[in-house]
């Protein structure tokens, strides 16, 4: 395995987690609030505050796709199936019924956003990677 390129994916993965955590933020207080509640001083501060969970998920991406990649094959089936993967574990919450009775469109809305999210941040690790040669 190539760790450097392993670890560049996990920046860049991380860098695409980050720019969905943001965009929900800013998403979330300017659409769905009437009146925000969040200054722009504390967004900066909680963005800062997502930058290393969001590379810890990169990383977690980027390696899972490195594993999979000499048995599934490189390219953005791999990194799609490898991020649906990702998907299911970080949130098993979408796979019960609760969620899916009480709110069904802000939850396939959210689902959607979710696993969106987790793909493109597999493709763009697994997009650079190359293993070393032998």
């Amino acid at each position: 395995m190539n760790w450097k390129r392993i670890w560049t994916g996990a920046a860049l993965a991380g860098i695409v987690f980050w720019l969905f955590e943001i965009g929900n933020l800013i998403l979330t207080q300017r659409v769905l609030v009437p009146e925000p509640n969040l200054q722009w001083n504390e967004v900066i501060s909680i963005s800062g505050s997502l930058i290393i969970p969001s590379l810890v998920s990169g990383f977690l991406l980027s390696w899972l796709y490195a594993l999979a990649r000499p048995r599934l094959g490189p390219g953005p089936m791999t990194a799609l199936c490898m991020g649906s993967i990702g998907f299911a574990f970080a949130n098993p919450n979408f796979f019960t019924l609760s969620i899916w009775t009480s709110y069904p469109l802000n939850a396939f809305i959210q689902f959607a956003v979710l696993w969106l999210k987790f793909a493109a941040a597999t493709y763009i690790a697994g997009w650079q990677y190359i293993e070393k040669a032998p």
